[in-house]
């Protein structure tokens, strides 16, 4: 039975701090694959054994994430097989090449899935890898160089892309589409719920997050390593401008990045048959993945019901709870991503307790889809060092959308079975009686909002309001054609003012009610 248990047996990272040289630079097919290699290095595989990888999984690039659209201009192209261009660059000839689905959640769910099917039987060894190279694109850019990072490749390879969207249609015609405004729709809520003013919030986000600068400094693949002090985090300065109420520039996930990282997953039989050393394991003894609701039908939009629930399902697969845990990464692409798992966990935000083994998004850097593989490969090396130790990560993607959440150990379980999370997101799904008016007009109180900057410019806003008639949720939106709408989201009491919703060729506006 000891020999079916998933394990990790490699792990590699890479970053590019230097970017005065873009051209001399690697493109995000070989960042990944230099991350392969390194893992691959690092499991001591022959080659004769990298010949039974089975299953290559890349991480979906992020200019990737969006049907039919980039995430933003990138004018030196990308191949069209992602997963085969890395498996050419490696020397792998997978029979099963995977295209990841989109989210934050992808590496740990990836993860989690293909260690069941290891544990059955079905995949001998596999390789999961990702990267970005944004900073590249967004320097080269500015200095006027041409790269061509265009391949066409052949090859088979399943495209994971989602089934269901984070965001309805409403929504996003709305203006619900950036992560950085949707989560500041619940960290408005937050702060309201603890009746702090946008001033004592911004301290308080600073004072969480400047414990993970720390800790960005000290790793050896962080792209930003410099430890922030919560001054500095908390005030605004060219250096850390505003962007959207209430987060300044390194309040939030950086993106501007050449980091990658790849791990090798097999079980205990296989690993032994390979002459893979003990020393080099790491068991996953529980997981679960959890998806919630469409922004608008949450009850509460400072809480994910899904994230917790999500958490709390890994550490009982795993048999622990979070005094047992030693190591611990929480995502961190904006603040509430990880006071919401710190809550339900009853975890300090003081930095008595680190929530973090990279430094988090905003100091680590946030490469894309694929920042939790640095958090995992991270855990690795900690757990190899530390072999009675446990670790949690918690992933996530979308909007507080889609949680993974994994607990790993430097010794095998006593037993290990695939984990089932169906009980859990059924409760998740559950209709939670929100209703929601797409055709809203009428008065409204606030709920909460967005309200978004342009070069240190109020630029424009969005509220999620209650209509008074009926309590149904809707949206309105405010733009510089509105100038009193959009200055009443700029200052400091928003949340419960009436206003008056009115639609114009499909956009619901607002104005602020009389009196």
């Amino acid at each position: 039975m000891q020999d079916k248990l998933p394990i990790l047996v490699g792990v590699g990272q890479v970053v590019e701090r230097d970017l005065s040289r873009p051209a001399q630079l690697r493109s995000p097919i070989e960042l990944a694959a230099l991350a392969t290699h390194r893992a691959l290095d690092d499991a001591g595989l022959s080659a004769a054994a990298r010949a039974e990888v089975d299953v290559l999984a890349v991480v979906r690039l992020f200019e990737h994430s969006i049907a039919d659209a980039s995430m933003w201009p990138n004018p030196f192209g990308c191949t069209n097989n992602v997963p085969w261009s890395v498996a050419q660059r490696t020397g792998l000839h997978p029979r099963e090449a995977i295209y990841a689905e989109v989210g934050g959640q992808s590496p740990q769910r990836l993860i989690n899935r293909l260690a069941e099917r290891v544990h059955a039987g079905e995949v001998r060894l596999a390789v999961l890898t990702g990267a970005e190279a944004i900073a590249t694109i967004r320097q080269a850019t500015r200095q006027g160089i041409a790269l061509d990072w265009r391949e066409e490749v052949e090859g088979a390879f399943e495209d994971h892309w989602p089934g269901v969207p984070f965001v309805t249609p409403y929504e996003q015609a709305q203006g619900i589409a950036w992560p950085i405004h949707v989560y500041a729709l619940f960290e408005q809520v937050r702060r309201a719920q603890r009746g702090l003013s946008s001033a004592a919030y911004r301290a308080d986000m600073a004072q969480l997050f400047a414990p993970f600068s720390a800790v960005a400094a000290a790793h050896p693949y962080a792209q930003f390593p410099h430890a922030q002090t919560p001054e500095f985090l908390q005030t605004l300065s060219a250096q850390n401008y505003a962007l959207c109420e209430p987060y300044t520039r390194w309040m939030v996930a950086q993106d501007a990045v050449n980091q990658g990282a790849a791990v090798v997953l097999t079980s205990v039989g296989v690993a032994r048959e390979l002459g893979i050393p003990a020393s080099r394991w790491v068991y996953l003894s529980g997981y679960a993945d959890v998806d919630e609701r469409t922004v608008l039908k949450r009850p509460d939009l400072a809480d994910s019901p899904a994230q917790r629930l999500a958490v709390h399902a890994a550490l009982e697969a795993a048999g622990r709870d979070i005094a047992e845990i030693q190591y611990l990464d929480i995502y961190s692409c904006f603040p509430i991503a990880v006071s919401s798992v710190a809550a339900s966990l009853g975890l300090p935000l003081d930095g008595s307790r680190p929530l973090t083994l990279t430094g988090g998004l905003p100091f680590f850097g946030g490469p894309g889809n694929n920042y939790s593989l640095h958090a995992i490969a991270t855990l690795v090396e900690r757990l190899r060092a530390d072999r009675e130790a446990h670790g949690l990560i918690v992933a996530n993607g979308g909007y507080l959308s889609k949680h993974a959440a994994a607990v790993y150990s430097g010794r095998a379980p006593v037993s290990w079975a695939p984990v089932s999370s169906s009980a859990a997101q059924a409760r998740a799904k559950a209709d939670s009686g929100v209703r929601i008016d797409e055709h809203a007009e009428g008065r409204a109180r606030i709920e909460t909002y967005a309200a978004i900057y342009a070069k240190g410019v109020p630029s424009e806003g969005f509220v999620v309001a209650r209509l008074e008639a009926d309590g149904a949720r809707c949206l309105a939106w405010a733009g510089r054609a509105h100038p009193a709408s959009l200055a009443s989201l700029f200052e400091e009491t928003v949340i419960g003012r009436s206003i008056d919703i009115r639609c114009v060729a499909g956009r619901h506006t607002f104005e602020l009610a009389a009196p």
